[in-house]
């Protein structure tokens, strides 16, 4: 009976830790594992959640966004940040009552900085917390995906304001269209890296979607479309060299660039470019090498860096590299060798590998 009740001590404890929640307080900490929206490594950084298992919003919250700004922006905007949602992606349905200087741009919802201050104080902040509440969303419902915009309000009568990210000094009538930024609106889940990854199941892009064709992911001919991109929440498990495949269809040359993206710092770790590569269904571009990269949870980001070309990709697969974990080393006495349940495992430095050099627990 005593054992039970430890047992049950420990997965009462263990669901303890796993839960999370997102209080409006304006704190960095409570978003260190939830992926970003924007661009990795630029400002401003959005992140968005929605109710799910383990995860409390505020009461009522239907939708909780984070937004971060560099300490050179909050010195530049001397005002308070305004998210924009246009929620079911239609710039002719207008929701958002205090909206007039952007109607045409279909925002459906309004959300304010997290302690609804206008002035000095709010302005000091480089993190802003905001949500929607569950009863605003008597019309318009979010439709698995939205685009979001940003707008930072320099004065209190609304008279001046300016659009991140294209025109951060200037105000008045000027609208960012860059700004105007495709999100998808889920529960974060993290699939491991050592895997395929799917054009359907990319958490946030920048206009590298066409949601609904079989081919969904695309980069195209111009000379903007080499910055656009898309990413995937995945966790590194296997800190190893990984082969890199892609599926994609292709009229020219074209490449697969990806990053793996601190969550908590927004900075790139690790970074592979392919060389340039043609059609084909299931393409092996590369090796990238992470191992040693620390096991966590990270953005990775895909982009092609071929101007002109035009790619769609359907898929990006990562294989881990079979090896071992395991330092080389000339000293044959710092190594013992056991078996152990029919298996054969090294002992070293007070770790315990298998046969193939992966670290066991």
């Amino acid at each position: 009976m005593k054992k039970t009740l430890l047992i049950l001590a420990a997965v009462f404890a263990a669901i303890a830790m796993n839960a999370q929640t997102i209080t409006i307080d304006g704190d960095n900490a409570d978003w260190a594992n939830v992926p970003m929206l924007s661009d990795p490594g630029t400002a401003p950084v959005f992140k968005m959640v929605v109710p799910q298992t383990g995860l409390t919003l505020p009461t009522g919250a239907a939708v909780c966004l984070m937004t971060e700004i560099t300490e050179a922006q909050k010195a530049t905007l001397p005002g308070f940040p305004v998210v924009f949602i246009d929620a079911d992606k239609s710039k002719t349905t207008t929701a958002a009552q205090d909206a007039w200087y952007c109607n045409s741009f279909g925002p459906d919802y309004e959300m304010g900085p997290w302690d609804g201050n206008i002035g000095a104080e709010n302005a000091a902040k480089t993190i802003h917390e905001m949500n929607i509440v569950q009863s605003n969303f008597s019309g318009i419902p979010f439709s698995g995906s939205c685009n979001a915009w940003m707008l930072f309000i320099l004065k209190e009568d609304w008279s001046e304001y300016t659009y991140l990210p294209t025109d951060a000094s200037a105000a008045g009538w000027t609208w960012g269209a860059d700004a105007y930024h495709p999100i998808m609106v889920k529960p974060f889940a993290f699939a491991d890296l050592n895997g395929t990854h799917a054009a359907s199941t990319v958490y946030s892009s920048h206009e590298a979607l066409t949601v609904g064709s079989d081919i969904n992911m695309g980069v195209s001919g111009s000379s903007e479309d080499v910055a656009l991109w898309a990413s995937w929440a995945v966790e590194l498990k296997t800190p190893a060299k990984y082969s890199v495949k892609a599926n994609i269809a292709s009229t020219n040359t074209a490449s697969v660039d990806l990053k793996l993206v601190n969550l908590a710092t927004n900075a790139v770790v690790a970074s592979f470019a392919s060389d340039d590569l043609v059609e084909g269904a299931e393409v092996e571009v590369g090796e990238w090498n992470l191992s040693a990269i620390p096991a966590g949870k990270y953005m990775l980001r895909f982009s092609n860096h071929v101007q002109w070309s035009a790619m769609k990709l359907n898929s990006l697969t990562l294989t881990a590299q079979g090896g071992t974990n395991i330092d080389n080393t000339a000293v044959e006495a710092q190594t013992t060798k056991i078996i152990r349940d029919g298996q054969i495992l090294i002992l070293r430095d007070g770790k315990t590998f298998n046969a193939l050099g992966a670290e066991v627990k």
